[in-house]
């Protein structure tokens, strides 16, 4: 009996040492990410966007919004032909530092503008940011030279003659991914009265993403935990190469718990040809897993001393086989675009393996981003981060359409206009390059 007692004792005072030992881990892991800020143009932090409608001076709903604003690389839309102004409402002010785009070519150029209010274009209180920059300049690359400015909108006016999609806008400030975390909601939301008619709520959260609490464990040409990060940070501009493996993991992305996981995305080179084969699977093959992380990442449950290899992040950084395993999902590069997206049935796992094969024998492909997408939607849960309120709770002015009405943009900010009168644009396809994503829910035109 007391053999049994002191054995129990035993496991459990070590299994106490691997969980506080894990803790120690996952406070330098969090230091360590803080070096990625949050991107900020994105509807699950509350963002959205309006286009301005000249004829009537009033900011209204773009289709652009759900794909520009959702978290996956594969969903595009053009910008309109010509001069517009695009008006990017964040959920509460915030200081802003960097924008980027990622699209399918680099024509026009855009000026960027900040302000605290909702005015038309050419008001004076908006403070401009960069006049007259190329499309190309920033392109899947950052601003060269940064701003600091704390604002609440950000305009961006584009001068666009190829309108070819784009597929998202970055918006930086000095808020690190690594203090959001995903939580569901303590009641459902009307997305469309918050958000406006345009969303895809199936890409809303990329749950391979630094605010989503995964963590890339192994790359097979990094050692860097901070530079393996780089597939996840939602940042266009870093990247990452990935060498072709046969029998062994090119890359391990580990979720902070079981998800269940539906879609993939990448965005890597444009030029890369080959196959990414995606094995989505619980436990690693041939480790012995922590068999539970929750989703803020504040304990680890451990069956066994052996887990506690798998708890250091730097630990886990060795390949583990593959043999015997059959792909979940492969995605080919024609060398094309370098965007692509792959849907498959439901499935709860822990972890990502990605393995290369190029079309030409040992070519490596530099990644961008891999996104993961499963089943929570912007109706059911939210982002919170500990700087700011859950969005949702807050959501007034321009993410606000409970009361219906449009932003009047009468040079002196903050007005709203009249009751809907049918500025909401007729219902039509987006560019969505097959079978690149969601559709997005597309109204009828309201009447007056």
């Amino acid at each position: 009996m007391k053999t049994k007692s002191l054995a129990a004792l035993g496991f459990f005072m070590l299994s106490s040492v691997i969980a506080f030992s894990a803790s120690i881990e996952g406070d330098a892991t969090t230091k360590q990410l803080q070096i990625f800020p949050k991107n900020l143009a994105r509807q699950h932090v509350g963002t959205n966007l309006f286009v301005f409608n000249q004829s009537n001076q009033t900011y209204v709903p773009t289709e652009a919004a759900a794909a520009w604003l959702d978290d996956d690389v594969a969903t595009g839309w053009p910008p309109l032909p010509g001069t517009n102004h695009y008006l990017l409402s964040l959920a509460t002010p915030q200081l802003v530092n960097s924008l980027a785009i990622s699209a399918k070519s680099g024509s026009g150029t855009v000026s960027i503008y900040a302000g605290d209010e909702p005015a038309a274009p050419n008001a004076k209180s908006w403070t401009l940011i960069a006049k007259d920059i190329s499309v190309d300049s920033i392109n899947q690359k950052k601003l060269a030279k940064t701003f600091s400015r704390f604002a609440k909108y950000v305009l961006i006016e584009t001068n666009i003659t190829d309108p070819s999609p784009w597929y998202s806008l970055y918006i930086y400030g000095d808020t690190p991914a690594i203090s959001y975390h995903l939580q569901k909601r303590s009641a459902p939301i009307e997305t469309r009265s918050v958000f406006g008619p345009f969303l895809n709520e199936q890409t809303a959260f990329n749950l391979s993403s630094i605010y989503g609490k995964a963590l890339v464990t192994y790359v097979n040409t990094s050692d860097n935990l901070v530079s393996r990060q780089k597939f996840i940070d939602d940042n266009p501009e870093s990247s990452l190469t990935l060498a072709p493996s046969k029998t062994d993991s090119g890359m391990i992305i580990r979720y902070p718990q079981t998800r269940s996981i539906q879609r993939l995305s990448v965005l890597s080179d444009s030029s890369a040809k080959g196959r990414l084969d995606f094995f989505l699977v619980g436990n690693l093959p041939g480790t012995t897993q922590v068999s539970a992380v929750n989703q803020d990442a504040q304990y680890l449950k451990v069956s066994n001393s052996t887990a506690a290899a798998a708890i250091a992040p730097e630990a886990a950084a060795t390949p583990v086989s593959l043999a015997g395993l059959t792909p979940t999902a492969s995605l080919v590069l024609d060398g094309s675009t370098g965007r692509g997206s792959i849907e498959f049935p439901a499935m709860s796992v822990a972890n990502m393996i990605v393995r290369w094969t190029p079309d030409t024998a040992d070519q490596s492909v530099i990644i961008r981003e891999i996104n993961s997408f499963g089943d929570l939607s912007l109706t059911d849960y939210e982002l919170v981060s500990d700087a700011l309120s859950p969005v949702g709770e807050k959501l007034t002015d321009a993410n606000d359409y409970k009361s219906g009405n449009d932003y009047k943009g009468d040079g002196k900010g903050g007005k709203q206009g009249p009751d809907p009168v049918g500025e909401l644009l007729p219902g039509k396809s987006p560019f969505v390059p097959s079978p690149l994503g969601f559709t997005p829910f597309l109204p009828q035109v309201l009447s007056p």
